[in-house]
């Protein structure tokens, strides 16, 4: 019953959400992207049940193949790599909404908002995660920063890349490819364990850099997101946040 009631809340929550959206933005060009916190990975189960098996919304962390992982690397390149680099997604948007109640902010109270493009143009996101352990992986550092230019998404995603971040979503295809290789990297020497190539959204914090579109936000987080990228943290020390992140369109 509990279970169930989460969901339902969960649920409404986003319904009533979509609700409010003006009629330029509820069309079929509006791409809707959600990043939820949660405080357990049950409640994290819960959410992904609403957005992916009752909203049908596509899940880009926590992330795992639908299909066996094959036992070769030729034959994982070949017939899941094309299928799971689309499925992280180029992080294009057009809304991004955000629901960080679960976690304690570490500058400013304001969990729960939501940032709308400019009519005619889109938000271009950056989901990277810093390895903490691995098998399974856990999170030090969850970063989300986003953009207005493509070519300045891409800029911030190799910028991470090279300070040792997966990089989940993305412009840059060939970094969405390259971490799929390094997760099949840990499974196959992790004794084909699964739990090495999932990407299970367990993170210490979450960043999130908005510096650069800070002028779209609400108006009482503009000019704390101005001079800094605003941190979130587990309530209690010694825990984790659990991250969903989805997407798609509204039709």
């Amino acid at each position: 019953m509990k279970k169930l009631n989460r969901i339902l809340i969960v649920l409404l929550t986003f319904i009533l959400w979509l609700g409010g959206l003006s009629p330029a933005l509820a069309d079929n060009k509006t791409v809707l992207g959600v990043t939820t916190l949660y405080s357990t990975p049950e409640q994290q189960g819960q959410g992904v049940t609403v957005y992916k098996d009752i909203l049908q919304y596509a899940i880009a962390t926590p992330f795992a193949p639908d299909s066996p992982i094959p036992a070769t690397k030729e034959e994982f390149d070949k017939t899941l790599v094309p299928q799971l680099v689309k499925a992280l997604g180029d992080g294009s948007i057009t809304k991004a909404w955000f629901d960080f109640q679960a976690a304690k902010a570490e500058s400013t109270g304001n969990k729960l908002f939501s940032v709308d493009a400019p009519v005619g143009e889109k938000l271009y996101s950056v989901v990277a995660g810093k390895p903490l352990q691995q098998c399974p992986l856990k999170i030090q550092d969850t970063q989300i920063d986003l953009f207005l230019d493509s070519d300045n998404a891409a800029k911030r995603a190799k910028e991470l890349d090279a300070q040792g971040y997966f990089i989940y979503v993305s412009p840059v295809e060939e970094l969405r490819k390259k971490v799929l290789d390094a997760l099949y990297d840990q499974y196959s020497s992790g004794s084909n364990n699964p739990s090495c190539f999932l990407v299970n959204g367990t993170t210490k914090k979450i960043t999130v850099d908005f510096q650069n579109i800070y002028t779209l936000l609400p108006s009482q987080l503009q000019q704390p997101a101005r001079e800094k990228p605003l941190v979130f943290l587990p309530k209690n020390e010694n825990e984790f946040l659990y991250v969903v992140n989805a997407r798609e369109s509204v039709s």
